[in-house]
């Protein structure tokens, strides 16, 4: 359809720069995916356990997307689709309301609630997985800036940096696809007020930055393991900022808090969550960053519109850099 072509349009022009193109699903490439994180990636662990509680206390408060933080699939479930793999909520420890340490929002209600900390290293062997076929993903950081708990950006990256080493170390982790962030000042539920916006905007700009450095330098200290940086964070800018490119017609407003008739067209489903039309752009540029064999489908060669070029998605192993912090500041 046209609107599913100019999704792509937007996906490959991150990824590629010059050549606009859909991925065709490949043949599995990896064992598994292992996923940590919050409300992003939760496929129901949070719901699960909430479910004996009464309806105020159910989390998400929705159950539009069979216990997803979404009204439908969320990245991961793309993803595991377009690399032939079945996807496994036994190996998707992500849980809504964690942060990058040990706390989680939801922690009041259930045991459950725990941080990506604790989702990495549970203290229970069997729940860690050690496969060096399989693809890791760790994206996090969202609830440590929006729950108030840090304002020092090198906290969260910190502990995504230790969660990442120990995953390289103890796991046998040889592929890991980590994910920046969104900007938090652009969401729903922060964008009206222009103090909150502001800082959360600084806040993302810093947060994605260190992350990229310690990437970086994870890559460089570790030759052998592919550490992919996915760019979410120029993905959601470009909605944004121009939400039709996508066959979007708003990306400013929660779909289920306005009672929009169309929810695949808002980039956002609630006051903060995307929706599932928004996760399959994701999944498509995670798919991007993960199968650089992946064959083009036959298309017309659009390098000639693409004003993305400056928004080119960290699609590759990550290698020595010698940027400046001032270069840094602009990639970010």
């Amino acid at each position: 359809t046209t609107n599913h072509m100019k999704k792509f349009l937007i996906v490959g022009g991150l990824i590629l720069s010059s050549v606009l193109a859909p991925v065709r699903a490949i043949a599995a490439t990896f064992s598994q995916i292992v996923v940590y994180g919050d409300s992003l990636s939760d496929l129901g662990r949070a719901a699960a356990a909430t479910s004996t509680l009464p309806a105020q206390f159910k989390f998400p408060a929705y159950d539009n997307g069979g216990g997803r933080f979404s009204n439908g699939p969320i990245w991961v479930e793309y993803l595991a689709n377009r690399l032939g793999i079945a996807t496994n909520p036994n190996t998707n420890f992500a849980i809504g309301g964690a942060t990058t340490g040990t706390f989680n929002t939801g922690q009041t209600l259930s045991p459950s609630f725990v941080g990506i900390q604790q989702q990495v290293n549970p203290g229970n062997p069997a729940a860690e997985i050690s496969d060096p076929n399989a693809l890791y993903v760790i994206w996090g950081g969202a609830n440590d800036y929006l729950a108030g708990t840090t304002t020092d950006p090198r906290v969260p990256v910190g502990n995504l940096t230790s969660e990442i080493a120990t995953l390289i170390q103890t796991r046998q982790a040889k592929n890991i696809l980590i994910f920046n962030l969104p900007d938090l000042g652009k969401l729903p539920s922060t964008r009206n007020d222009p103090t909150i916006a502001a800082g959360l905007d600084t806040l993302t700009l810093l947060h994605n930055t260190a992350l990229a450095a310690s990437i970086d330098s994870l890559s460089q200290a570790n030759s052998s393991v592919k550490l992919s940086l996915l760019d979410v964070n120029s993905l959601f800018k470009q909605v944004v900022a121009n939400p039709s490119i996508v066959g979007f017609d708003n990306a400013t407003d929660g779909c289920l808090l306005v009672g929009c008739p169309n929810p695949d067209t808002y980039l956002f489903w609630d006051d903060i969550h995307p929706t599932t039309a928004t996760h399959r752009l994701i999944g498509d540029l995670a798919f991007q960053a993960v199968s650089p064999t992946s064959v083009p489908e036959p298309m017309t060669m659009l390098g000639s519109l693409m004003a993305f070029g400056s928004a080119v998605a960290f699609k590759r192993k990550l290698k020595s850099s010698k940027l400046t912090d001032k270069e840094l500041v602009e990639s970010a």
